[in-house]
């Protein structure tokens, strides 16, 4: 006998004694499942192959409850309250059966990607660079994942780029996680000056630097262009 013959094999036993006794069984159909121990495999082909003979036996019952001539004769040995029992005891081993189903679903575990993972889309540059006579240096992308703010220079067009967020994080070229209403894009007008402040601000102070600097803040690009060196990260 396999496992899906023994679970068919308690059912008519089940049926059986209430036929009998004309008592629900007091068995927690779950832990029946549990104790057996049935896998997955056995579980799914009993409730899609083999649960339909209790379905039927439902329908049957329903329809001597409800009246049907033939029913209520074949079924005559049971009052409506113990028909009505008889139904609820069934429902109850369907509902645990399928939950039981539900219950060995494979879960396949999300898979945490690596910062490196995360930014390796994202390209920026990585080598020194000099603006106006001052040599900078970029610092690791991959600071930027789970940081609150950044700054970014574009080498050639000199837009400062600030984004501050809960969490940032990348995806492909797009850095996500900033609040759009803060974040922004503004072109440097005193370039040094600008980029001195932006790298010695802290956490407390950069929104308020980035806000103060002079020319209308512009949106955030939707992606970002390899021409910009990341230049401050605030965790």
């Amino acid at each position: 006998m396999n496992d899906v013959d023994a679970i068919c094999e308690f059912v008519d036993t089940l049926m059986d004694d209430y036929s009998k006794t004309k008592k629900k069984s007091k068995t927690n159909f779950f832990k029946y499942f549990e104790s057996a121990k049935f896998d997955r495999k056995t579980i799914n082909e009993y409730v899609s192959d083999y649960s339909f003979t209790v379905t039927q036996q439902i329908k049957e019952l329903d329809g001597a409850l409800t009246g049907d001539k033939n029913l209520a004769e074949a079924y005559g040995q049971f009052n409506k309250s113990e028909l009505r029992d008889f139904i609820s005891m069934l429902q109850k081993f369907l509902e645990e059966a399928n939950r039981y189903k539900d219950y060995k679903k494979i879960t396949r575990r999300k898979k945490h990607k690596t910062p490196e993972q995360l930014v390796k889309g994202l390209h920026l540059i990585e080598e020194s660079v000099i603006i106006e006579d001052v040599e900078y240096e970029p610092v690791d992308k991959t600071k930027i994942i789970d940081a609150t703010s950044i700054f970014l220079v574009n080498v050639k067009t000199k837009d400062l780029l600030f984004l501050s967020g809960n969490k940032l994080s990348c995806s492909g070229a797009k850095i996500t996680g900033y609040n759009p209403n803060i974040s922004g894009v503004k072109k440097l007008k005193r370039i040094t000056e600008s980029i001195n402040s932006v790298t010695t601000s802290n956490k407390l102070a950069c929104q308020t630097i980035f806000e103060n600097l002079p020319n209308k803040r512009r949106p955030s690009p939707k992606t970002v262009s390899p021409n910009y060196i990341l230049l401050k990260v605030l965790a």
